[in-house]
């Protein structure tokens, strides 16, 4: 769970960080969240493919993990 936090985290600040470099730059914050849209619509489906793939590993490690700790505690 603590990956999964991390991972989260550091998404946020990611996208934070190019909000906040979208405002100094004097977009408003609809144009900044705009900018951030289309970068995602633009995409294909091999890139799509690739993001949720990676986007899933986090995910999957864990639930292994958990499934690991639990065989471990009925043996």
């Amino acid at each position: 769970m603590k990956i999964l936090f991390l991972y989260f985290l550091l998404a946020f600040m990611g996208l934070s960080m190019i909000v906040t470099i979208d405002l100094l730059s004097e977009l408003s914050l609809s144009m900044s969240l705009h900018s951030i849209y289309t970068a995602f619509v633009n995409i294909n489906i091999q890139e799509s493919i690739l993001m949720v793939f990676f986007i899933s590993l986090p995910f999957i490690n864990a639930i292994a993990d958990s499934f690991k700790k639990r065989k471990q505690r009925t043996k």
